[in-house]
């Protein structure tokens, strides 16, 4: 018999299950509840896709009960128009390519960041032809002229990590963006679109362990360890472990050996988001430079 995670307010059981209607009619396999799903073309009809998927509920179809075993990912490519402006400022400080390693990476979009296109102000990111574009509209606040220096080097890991570059993968993630937000997905696939161009290595790995292994700093490169909205979701004694290496780095850092740790994490009761960095210097403090909602734009920058 399968033995469903436990309920609880932190397991998201309503995503869980609207993840699972959404793959369902992604998949074809809800035809009962498509002509009443929300969907680029049509607003839906929500009371009707409500007493649909109630009757459903009665004798759910195994993908639901089985999307209600599994934590909820998103992988939410809009955190990169922020990301990349850390990473631009970063640059602007340190003039040598970049590592880029990043904890709860999930499908690893995010660090594929250097394929997204940033055009706002004086500030120039990524291909001019880039099916992920970000603009004018998704920043709120004055943007410099900023240098883009080459990521050589990137490297991810999650505890349950998914194949963006597979059928599987593409469908899991576009199932926990919801269908009427349509530049979510619009990004989400552009950004799925780009992935098999420029593979990328998702270890199956608590933070922790993989950081010991795979992140210091090396001469000749910036070492950068990214991560979003992720921080809350590990057990405290993974922080510390993961808090004590990040600390260790910075100590041992140097000027030919740079490290930075580049964050986009809550703000403690407040539904923003903080973006900051950490550059290895004399005071090792943390730069606020931004803010932003959880699924990224709008980008106000301070």
């Amino acid at each position: 018999m399968l033995q469903l995670a436990p309920m609880t307010i932190n397991s998201a059981a309503p995503l869980r299950l609207f993840g699972g209607f959404h793959r369902g009619v992604l998949e074809g396999l809800f035809d009962e509840l498509a002509h009443s799903w929300p969907s680029a073309t049509s607003l839906g009809d929500i009371d009707e896709a409500y007493r649909t998927m109630h009757a459903m509920m009665l004798d759910p179809h195994p993908l639901l009960t089985d999307t209600m075993s599994r934590d909820p990912q998103t992988n939410e490519v809009g955190r990169s128009a922020g990301l990349a402006l850390g990473l631009s400022l970063l640059a602007e400080q340190v003039a040598m390519p970049i590592r880029l390693f990043e904890i709860g990476a999930s499908g690893g979009l995010n660090l594929r960041i250097d394929q997204y296109r940033c055009d706002v102000g004086d500030w120039r990111w990524g291909p001019d032809d880039a099916t992920v574009r970000f603009e004018s509209d998704d920043y709120v606040g004055a943007v410099k002229a900023l240098p883009q220096v080459p990521i050589v080097a990137r490297r991810g890991c999650d505890v349950s990590p998914i194949d963006a570059c597979s059928r599987d993968g593409a469908l899991t993630l576009q199932s926990y963006v919801w269908p009427d937000q349509h530049d979510r997905l619009d990004r989400l696939r552009g950004a799925l679109a780009i992935a098999p161009m420029h593979p990328v290595a998702i270890d199956l790995a608590s933070a922790d362990e993989w950081v010991v292994e795979h992140v210091a700093p090396v001469d000749g490169t910036l070492t950068v360890l990214m991560h979003s909205v992720m921080w809350q979701y590990m057990p405290h004694d993974v922080q510390q472990r993961v808090s004590t290496h990040i600390e260790a780095c910075l100590h041992t850092a140097s000027k030919l050996a740079p490290f930075a740790e580049l964050a986009m994490e809550p703000v403690p009761d407040q539904l923003q988001m903080q973006l900051s960095y950490r550059l290895a210097s004399s005071d090792q403090r943390s730069v606020v430079y931004a803010d932003c909602g959880g699924h990224g734009p709008p980008v106000i920058v301070r």
